[in-house]
């Protein structure tokens, strides 16, 4: 197959043909490409990038931080719609964050005086360390322009959350209830628990600004590849199809379901870098938008659905869930945005965020543009069946230097390279979860046959608001040197969990606040089931 660096998919093209009977009329927006769009983001390390971009950067967060408590441009409480209401290990991921960083990049465009401002993006592909840039002034929480300490945060906001907890509609308060801060009371209490004290608000430093080894394969190119390759837009909650490229369906975004390989990898192991070696930090929190990393990090999971998007609609596949799943999923309706005067925002359902047209933005080119055919005839990928395995578990207990695992016998045509349009295979790995387990990482190591010359396929960090109960993630199969084209019969996959430890090197203001929230403090989760999925 041949493919373009730089694909255009052009509208004359996407209604064609194929793509035309594959997604409805109402599925997207009638230009899906931004190609010509008004604002660029840039990725942070391309020189090309003007240096306007990260000055208008700090000075709109600037501006953000010096406005009142009260206000709902103010930085901080721009990051409690985090905690209210965003969707994760759902499909409704993507689009909430894409709302989420449009309506950040207005008010940035806004206060920082910038009319032609866009957010940059952070290639972590290209550069998996933090980019240097990010070091500079308000770029980095331990500035001085941040809060630098849990009692004057308390002392600032306890008062205006209570005020705006008045505010709230009866919808917004079901919103709230269902993720457990019913009060304002409630909600002081679980930010407490996310708020780290300087020089603790981020872990990655720049001494030592590298991801770690985990997060490495998490953020690979062949990674992204097996994420971009996903087929489908959601799979069931439970069932033997691929969970999908932005996870699985649930009622409501406030529900968890299973996690596809953009969330469970890129996403949630990026979080969990940026706690560093500690292990604390916000990045690791849901008040991971105080960092200013967080919207660099969202930028380019928001890119890699764009280019997803592309390389359905090139494949004659659906870029959306499809009938009744499309009229469900479009009607989810996210009701915490501002715009940048801080009023409520009239657009207020999934369906409004489907294309980058919703805010007029492009991207300068990233890694996996490699994965959008090249134009031409749109000819419909074949469809091929899924196959399931489970795994025996050996051991389910994963504690202090301790694994958990299981075997699962795969038949080795089924671990052979599929083809480009193929969907990859994926180990499923279901951990047994409590909020006590917020945070926690391991490392997913592969192996053909007894724990011989493990491979490092990748990695979880337990990053969710709703975190109770069974939890289902995604690990895409690495290459095994030891099947061969020429194999036959069974493999016997030994895939094993493995805690990645932390150093508790972290202040002792930031100590008393773990303790006091329960971090780390429940028992060892247990590994409940794996299973791995191929064609």
């Amino acid at each position: 197959m041949t493919i373009l660096p730089h694909p255009v998919i052009s509208r004359r093209r996407f209604l064609s043909g194929s793509a035309a009977a594959l997604v409805t009329a109402n599925a997207l927006p009638p230009d899906v490409s931004a190609q010509g769009a008004k604002f660029r983001r840039w990725e942070i390390t391309d020189p090309a990038m003007p240096p306007r971009v990260l000055a208008s950067y700090k000075t709109g967060i600037s501006n953000m931080l010096d406005l009142p408590a009260t206000d709902p441009r103010n930085w901080y409480r721009n990051a409690f719609v985090h905690i209210f209401d965003c969707p994760h290990q759902n499909w409704w991921f993507l689009a909430w964050h894409r709302a989420y960083l449009g309506w950040l990049e207005v008010t940035l465009r806004d206060l920082s005086g910038d009319q032609e401002f866009a957010l940059p993006y952070w290639d972590w592909t290209k550069t998996p360390r933090v980019p240097a840039a990010m070091f500079a002034g308000v770029l980095d929480p331990n500035n001085a322009g941040f809060i630098p300490s849990l009692d004057k945060f308390k002392t600032q906001f306890e008062g205006p959350v209570a005020a705006l907890y008045e505010t709230f509609s009866q919808p917004q308060k079901d919103v709230l209830m269902q993720r457990g801060v019913g009060s304002s009371a409630d909600f002081l209490a679980a930010a407490s628990g996310m708020f780290f004290a300087q020089p603790d608000a981020r872990g990655l430093t720049v001494m030592n600004p590298d991801v770690d080894t985990a997060t490495r394969v998490a953020v690979s190119m062949a990674t992204i590849r097996s994420a971009l390759r996903t087929p489908t837009f959601a799979g069931s909650a439970n069932g033997p199809d691929p969970a999908g490229f932005d996870s699985a369906k649930a009622a409501n975004h406030n529900e968890s379901s299973r996690e596809g390989i953009l969330e469970s990898q890129p996403h949630d192991n990026v979080h969990g870098a940026m706690g560093g070696p500690g292990g604390a930090a916000f990045m690791v929190s849901f008040m991971s938008p105080v960092d200013p990393i967080f919207f660099l990090h969202h930028g380019n999971l928001d890119r890699l659905w764009d280019v997803w998007t592309r390389r359905q609609i090139a494949l004659g596949r659906p870029a959306l869930p499809q009938g009744p799943d499309l009229t469900t999923w479009s009607g989810e309706q996210f009701l915490f945005f501002s715009d940048e005067k801080g009023q409520a925002v009239s657009k207020t359902k999934a369906v409004d965020y489907t294309t980058m047209n919703a805010f007029n933005y492009e991207y300068s080119p990233g890694s996996g543009e490699d994965q959008v055919p090249a134009a031409g005839p749109v000819v419909a990928a074949a469809s091929v069946a899924t196959q399931v395995f489970k795994a025996q578990i050996t051991s389910a207990s994963i504690g202090a230097g301790k694994s958990a695992g299981g075997v699962v016998q795969v038949p080795a045509t089924a671990l052979q390279a599929p083809a480009a349009e193929a969907s990859p295979g994926v180990a499923e790995i279901t951990l047994n979860l409590t909020p006590a387990d917020q945070g926690r990482r391991f490392q997913v190591l592969v192996s053909s046959g007894s724990g011989v010359n493990p491979i490092e396929a990748g990695g979880i960090t337990v990053f969710s608001h709703h975190i109770h109960g069974p939890t289902t993630f995604a690990v895409p199969l690495p290459e095994i040197p030891s099947v061969t084209a020429a194999a036959a019969g069974n493999v016997p996959l030994d895939i094993r969990v493995l805690p990645i430890e932390r150093t508790a090197n972290v202040s002792p203001a930031t100590a008393a606040i773990r303790a006091a929230s329960g971090l780390r403090l429940g028992p060892e989760p247990q590994l409940s089931a794996i299973q791995v999925t191929t064609n």
